[in-house]
């Protein structure tokens, strides 16, 4: 073959080397995995940081539940990090151990408000219908320093509330009827007030109302009482039915917008990253559960059936339901706590509670996409290709001269 033949098709060729080169540059851009990141919050507990604020009202959003309901998510905790006193089973005193959900009012709600919390290492769950307030107190130890999955459920028909850790019944019991939701168009003095919140005590009312330390992930709110015995552990990711109302599988991984994925009508109820704090959080983490790697499974540790529930010291001021002041009697030492203690902290009638940090949402952003790739390097791709499908027509057409 001629010399300058030879020379012609290898610049026929080139448009090909150049476009071959270019999809070379193009990065690769999978959708992400579920499973990949959780939330990290430190327990900050002031200004209205480290946690999750999720919008109930204005407009109202499919979120608040206040019937029928069940809410489960993942949770891991190290050992000692969550230093809460004991779980006192009663009126509202899961507001004294370290809030994970806070979806509490100031002062009585027309409806009614709830809130789950770790006391002593283990599950708090208490609801309240604006005239009685129920704590239930599991047994299993939580804070271990792995992760758990934990769920409480809440009929409104009889009040039957339950805690269920890692698929198992932990706690059961009697709780208030009615609707505890948080009532549309409501009034308040507390900015915070409106808002279900994660990972903190909504109102940063003092240090006696600690906020949660460690990691939450994949969190569902469903309409429905979704366990009654015990199930199988999810595996993975949770995906949407009709009973969802809301779905936070916190795998956005950057960003202060969490992405409710349920589908809800009415939806979405998204919520927002207040980060601050030192170390400012919650902060993105890819620990998940879905990275456990595969171990037999055990029994979560218990309190033995005999063991005491601690009481309150004698003579401690308290407030009864009915909002009289009364003394605590002393309790046997082997006693167990009544089923019911209608006893929450006192606030003296006259006492300015305080002013809690405003809680402002931000704009509803666009549902998270994963980007592509730059738009020059898409434009030089296509004229790549423009000229390798031109070299390859005058490749053709040199073949057959």
């Amino acid at each position: 073959m001629p010399v300058f033949c030879i020379h012609r098709l290898t610049l026929l060729r080139l448009p090909l080397l150049i476009l071959t080169l270019l999809l070379t540059l193009i990065p690769a851009h999978p959708g992400r995995a579920q499973g990949d990141f959780s939330l990290r919050f430190y327990g900050a507990g002031r200004d209205g940081v480290d946690r999750v604020v999720i919008p109930l009202d204005a407009p109202p959003r499919p979120v608040d539940v206040g019937d029928d309901f069940t809410i489960e998510f993942w949770l891991k905790a190290l050992p000692g990090e969550n230093a809460a006193p004991p779980c006192i089973p009663g009126g509202d005193t899961w507001i004294n151990g370290n809030i994970v959900f806070d979806r509490d009012v100031y002062f009585a709600g027309d409806y009614g408000d709830y809130g789950i919390s770790l006391a002593g290492g283990r599950l708090a769950f208490g609801v309240n219908n604006g005239a009685e307030g129920t704590t239930l107190c599991g047994r299993a130890e939580v804070t271990d320093g792995r992760w758990h999955h934990l769920a409480v459920t809440r009929s409104a028909a009889n009040g039957a509330l339950a805690i269920f850790v890692d698929g198992r019944l932990d706690a059961s019991g009697d709780g208030p009827t009615g609707d505890v939701s948080y009532r549309n168009g409501r009034a308040t003095p507390y900015p915070a007030d409106p808002f279900l919140v994660i990972g903190a005590e909504k109102h940063d009312a003092g240090p006696e109302y600690p906020s949660f330390r460690g990691w939450i992930d994949e969190v569902r709110i469903s309409r429905v009482v979704r366990y009654r015995d015990a199930f199988t552990l999810p595996s993975a990711p949770f995906t949407p039915d009709p009973d969802t109302v809301a779905l936070y599988h916190f795998d956005e991984g950057a960003g202060t917008v969490v992405y409710d994925t349920s589908g809800a009508p009415g939806g979405p109820s998204n919520g927002f990253l207040r980060v601050g704090g030192s170390p400012p959080g919650p902060e993105w983490s890819n620990d998940t559960p879905w990275r456990i790697a595969a171990e037999p499974t055990t029994a979560p540790t218990l309190l033995p059936a005999s063991t005491a529930l601690p009481m309150p010291s004698p003579g401690v001021l308290a407030v009864a339901e009915t909002g009289t002041p009364v003394l605590v009697e002393a309790a046997s030492p082997n006693a167990l706590a009544p089923s019911v203690a209608p006893v929450i902290t006192a606030v003296p009638a006259t006492q300015d509670m305080p002013t809690a940090a405003p809680v402002i949402p931000s704009p509803v952003a666009a549902p998270y996409v994963s980007a592509g790739p730059p738009l020059w390097l898409a434009g030089v791709a296509a004229i790549g290709l423009l000229l390798a499908g031109i070299g390859l027509a005058l490749m053709l057409r040199q073949n057959k001269q």
